[in-house]
């Protein structure tokens, strides 16, 4: 793999990175708010399992390329 191949790839992992944080921080903002609604006797509602469900998954996906980060950081140093 070249230097520039190496270079593309991280890239493309950052930006992937990048969609999958902000992916996470929505779901996460969504279960939060409701949480602290509940917590501040606000609400009577807390985060239905849709919510709970795509935050779980925002949050698998987020590490999923972070550890593929990793690993590539790993075999490229």
């Amino acid at each position: 793999m070249s230097q520039n191949d190496v270079y593309a790839e991280w890239q493309k992992l950052c930006e992937e990175q990048e969609k999958a944080r902000e992916a996470y921080f929505k779901a996460f903002s969504s279960v939060n708010q409701k949480f602290a609604a509940f917590a501040q006797g606000v609400s009577n509602k807390n985060p239905n399992n849709n919510e709970l469900s795509k935050f779980d998954e925002a949050w698998k996906a987020w590490e999923d390329v972070k550890n593929r980060m990793h690993q590539f950081a790993k075999d490229n140093a």
